[in-house]
């Protein structure tokens, strides 16, 4: 246990690295200064946009994104672009309208790259052909319509669903709301949580295993949006555009003329929630019986131990990445937060939570000794400049601070939501007790002790919840 407040330690420690290393997630534009300075225009293809979360520009090449633009229409004219909902590494997602039944749909547009291997349209299928009527597959994003589209960087395949969102970490993640203040009340919580628990043992039941299951990948279910063109940008305002401007001739055939960036989905009233969530994003998906040999490309924020040291992939990762999850629902919060992208900073909060790793992952880990001592695994007794980059800070006390942080916010910015959590609200004892449990139930190193999905939505922590 930790003497001073676990929270101020805590914001110390994450503040003490973004001061050390610029996030691009959390200061985009402090990296991308960072990055255009360090890199000469040799190595660039395009000049680096001045608009934040937009795609990886330089990815606009042979193999890579195909580029879209505002209008643009798709199979045969019966999708037609509105806006633009996100980006991935591999692919580009689009707000569009299907002309033949006039409803809005996403439009997931992959890379030439991964078009040829990715397992996404064969698992839906493979999903959605099954007979079984097991619980849990409504939670589970149907495919409207997947085909094909050539263009300059090449033949990309197009996945259609219905639209839905925002996902979890975005409804958290909200401009001008510090993490943790956009918290679902006690029974929502609950509620999504069982849904995503039902969602993997239908999954897991069919001989699935999602393989990147994280907050972004959770979408809120949004009931059926009868919107105009114009009633979008009214919803949304008008899109964000900023010109790309290639620094090659060569290059302007293989990129958009205009860069948008993505709707602010989270802006959503969420009396446009139907109160289910839908699991999206199968693109690491794979049979039980015939796991990646490569190991999963999960976030590290969500990737099981055995996942970062052994690079094993199993029906075990998901349940890992379930815990992560449910905390995460919970909280507003994750539980293992990455804000550079490597394994180090999230093994290290794994420490701080559980305590030193087994054998041979310990050894295994070279940064061990920059926050740890090698032999019990407690923090180091001294720090270079006397800042501590390591506490402990055990699972139950983590959960007991939900809700800790919430003193920090302006109230007269937040606006209440039947949806979120009253600013200060804890947890009760009784709950956090029972929230504990489950969690240390799930995120166990043996992968083989952890929970199954089906002992997940039994768990006491879920009882009389729908």
């Amino acid at each position: 246990m930790i003497a001073p407040s676990s929270h101020s330690i805590r914001f110390q420690l994450v503040h003490t690295q973004q001061l050390l290393n610029a996030s691009p997630r959390i200061f985009p534009k402090l990296f991308q200064i960072f990055i255009t300075r360090n890199m000469s225009t040799a190595q660039l293809a395009y000049q680096p946009p001045s608009i934040d979360n937009i795609e990886d520009v330089e990815n606009y090449r042979k193999g890579g994104f195909h580029p879209v633009q505002l209008g643009d229409a798709f199979s045969h004219g019966r999708y037609r672009v509105l806006h633009k909902l996100g980006f991935g590494g591999s692919s580009t997602v689009w707000l569009a309208r299907d002309e033949l039944s006039q409803r809005l749909v996403s439009l997931k547009i992959l890379t030439a790259e991964r078009s040829n291997a990715c397992p996404e349209p064969e698992i839906l299928r493979y999903l959605q052909n099954n007979p079984s009527h097991t619980l849990g597959r409504e939670y589970i994003l149907p495919l409207h319509d997947c085909f094909h589209t050539e263009g300059p960087n090449g033949r990309h395949t197009c996945l259609v669903s219905l639209f839905a969102g925002p996902s979890l970490s975005q409804l958290s993640e909200s401009p001008g709301q510090p993490g943790g203040c956009r918290r679902l009340r006690g029974h929502a919580a609950r509620q999504i949580a069982k849904q995503v628990g039902l969602a993997i043992e239908f999954l897991h039941s069919q001989g699935v295993v999602h393989g990147d299951l994280t907050a972004s990948n959770i979408l809120f279910q949004l009931a059926d949006i009868k919107w105009s063109d114009q009633d979008i940008t009214k919803q949304f305002g008008p899109p964000v555009t900023e010109s790309l401007r290639p620094l090659s001739a060569e290059q302007s055939v293989c990129a958009p003329e205009f860069l948008v960036a993505p709707l602010q989905i989270s802006d959503l009233d969420t009396r446009h929630f139907t109160g289910n969530i839908q699991l999206i994003d199968f693109g690491e998906s794979f049979l039980s019986n015939s796991p990646p040999a490569t190991g999963l490309r999960t976030p590290f924020s969500y990737l099981a131990p055995e996942g970062i040291f052994d690079a094993k992939a199993s029906v075990w990762a998901d349940l890992w990445a379930l815990g992560c999850i449910i905390y995460e629902i919970r909280a507003g919060t994750q539980l293992f937060a990455s804000f550079f992208g490597g394994p180090d900073e999230v093994l290290r909060q794994i420490v701080q939570t559980f305590g030193k790793l087994p054998e041979p992952w310990w050894s295994a880990w070279t940064a061990r000794q920059t926050y740890f001592n090698n032999n019990d695994g407690k923090p180091r007794d001294s720090w270079l400049n006397g800042i501590p980059l390591a506490v402990e800070y055990p699972l139950g006390q983590q959960v007991r601070d939900i809700g800790a942080e919430d003193g920090q916010v302006d109230l007269d910015s937040y606006s209440t939501h039947s949806w979120l959590e009253p600013l200060g609200t804890r947890l009760t004892e009784a709950e956090a007790s029972e929230l504990e449990d489950l969690l240390f139930k799930l995120l166990q190193f043996s992968p083989e002790k952890r929970l199954s999905a089906g002992q997940v939505v039994k768990h006491p922590w879920l009882q009389g919840v729908e």
